[in-house]
């Protein structure tokens, strides 16, 4: 048997909670609302979309406040890994990690991809010549290497440093929000009410429910990203109470809310909204149009390449802990659990997602849109998974000591839950009925992960033989590292109130 002190590295104890704050926000707002504004108001109108946002940011709070009981509870790397573990055991764990190396590093190759667009956009002179198509979308050279340059200069942020990787997330996350102010601002204050009528696109049954409906489904992924904060919970500094992390992953889910509703309100009223239909980047044209300058223009893509990199950065992160926490456990390759003994960062698992995530960005823009909705499906099903958790958790362990417990019993969860149910099935069910019947490229890449984690769980058979339950319990759930999940005494429960 493997002895877990000798083989487990340890991670850097550097993220403050302002830091956990902008990891979370940055994660949720990237720069995708740039392109898909239009979406939104051409299904719902200016008040539809609104409404939209602010019943998926209820939701998303449901969910929010579950997180937060399980992430202060199971502070570890890996986060939904270990609460899979520990309400359901090795199996759904290692399919709960599977999945979410998905989504994390699909993300990454997403927002390369969408940096190098958007840069080629402000800087057109950078865009380059066209080199290949994939699924009708010409990937030009320029933005494929600003998109594998980034990768590369990301990849060696985070291979150098947890610390200077958070703090270039701060720098980034609070310019986004300085510029975001800023123009919502001048929008709100030079915008016409006018321009907002109609509030509703005009139908014959009045109210447009199902576009309202086809919004509330996407905001839900718009608003997704705040898990992060659960792979790396087991990186706050020794002066950051768990209540304050719960409080900023809370926060972070508001702030995101508020900031698509003005940036919806601001945009319909600088220029009449249905104009906004005929742009091709109608955030952009909005602000241009209503001051006659490009001035604005640039500042709103400013905006989202800045939205872009925190997002991408954020993720960039998960995805390595994810893996490392993978490792850690003998699931797959310990490899990937091994830490940099000077920088204290898994520097294996970095330098993967770094790899990965660059073979990725090869498949230029085509690739975004099978991408997002497969990935918005990944994620639901984390939603689902702890909100579930949380209500399991309160029957099998109802003494375990909670840093942050939610009000209410078990109301919220159970809430959340039916909630999730709803959105995996949209999720799923949407891309088919609007694929005219046809197997959508969403299921197929779904069921092809599926099929390749098979393969990586049984060819893993012989690293997961070596480790005892108990050796891998203590792997996975960090009671060597003073972790929260095993404290259960009143003396233990009362001197993490106080971290």
């Amino acid at each position: 048997m493997v002895n877990s002190s000798n083989a487990v590295g340890q991670l850097k104890k550097s993220i403050g909670a302002g830091q956990f704050f902008t990891l979370s926000f940055a994660a949720i707002v990237g720069g995708g609302w740039i392109v898909v504004l239009g979406d939104w108001l051409g299904q719902s109108g200016p008040l539809g979309a609104i409404t939209a946002f602010l019943l998926a940011s209820i939701v998303m709070m449901l969910v929010g406040l579950c997180y937060a009981e399980l992430v202060t509870m199971i502070s570890v790397s890996g986060g939904e890994i270990a609460y899979a573990y520990e309400m359901f055991g090795l199996k759904t764990s290692f399919i709960t990690g599977w999945f979410l190396v998905l989504v994390y590093i699909a993300t990454t190759s997403f927002e390369a991809i969408s940096t190098g667009w958007i840069a080629g956009i402000l800087f057109p002179g950078l865009r380059g010549q066209p080199l290949y198509t994939v699924r009708g979308a010409p990937v030009v050279s320029g933005s494929l290497i600003l998109s594998l340059g980034a990768t590369v200069f990301l990849t060696i942020l985070n291979y150098r440093s947890t610390n200077s990787s958070a703090k270039f997330q701060s720098i980034f996350t609070y310019a986004k929000l300085g510029i975001s102010v800023v123009f919502v601002t001048v929008g709100l204050a030079w915008g016409k009410i006018d321009n907002l009528r109609p509030f509703f696109p005009r139908t014959g049954s009045g109210i447009p429910w199902n576009g309202i409906l086809g919004v509330f489904v996407t905001a839900t992924f718009w608003l997704a990203g705040f898990n992060v904060v659960s792979q790396m919970i087991e990186e706050k500094k020794q002066d950051t109470s768990y209540r304050m992390i719960a409080a900023m992953l809370l926060l972070s889910i508001g702030a995101a809310s508020l900031f698509y509703c003005f940036l919806i309100l601001c945009c319909s009223m600088a220029m009449p909204w249905r104009d906004l239909l005929t742009l091709e980047f109608p955030a952009v044209g909005a602000f241009k149009a209503a001051f006659h300058s490009s001035f604005w223009a640039k500042m709103v893509l400013l905006s989202g390449l800045l939205g872009l990199f925190a997002t991408w950065n954020s993720f960039f992160i998960a995805a390595s802990r994810t893996l490392f926490a993978l490792g850690r456990a003998r699931i797959i390759h310990p490899i990937f659990a091994r830490v940099h003994p000077a920088f204290g960062t898994p520097t294996p698992s970095i330098l993967f997602v770094g790899v990965i995530s660059g073979a990725g960005v090869v498949l230029g823009r085509g690739a975004i849109v099978p991408i997002v909705n497969m990935v918005s499906g990944c994620f639901v099903l984390m939603y689902l998974l702890v909100a579930v958790g949380v209500i399991r958790m309160r029957q099998i362990q109802p003494n375990r000591m909670r840093p942050y417990r939610i009000p209410g019993g078990v109301v919220i969860p159970v809430l959340a839950t039916l909630a999730s149910l709803f959105m995996l099935f949209e999720s799923f069910y949407l891309p088919y009925a609007n694929g005219d019947g046809q197997i959508p490229l969403e299921w197929i890449l779904f069921i092809g992960w599926a099929v390749v984690g098979v393969v990586v769980w049984s060819v893993a058979n012989g690293v997961r033989a070596d480790v005892s339950e108990s050796e891998r319990r203590k792997l996975i759930l960090g009671c060597e590292r003073g972790a929260p999940a095993l404290m259960n005494s009143p003396l233990g429960a009362r001197s993490q109130e106080t971290q």
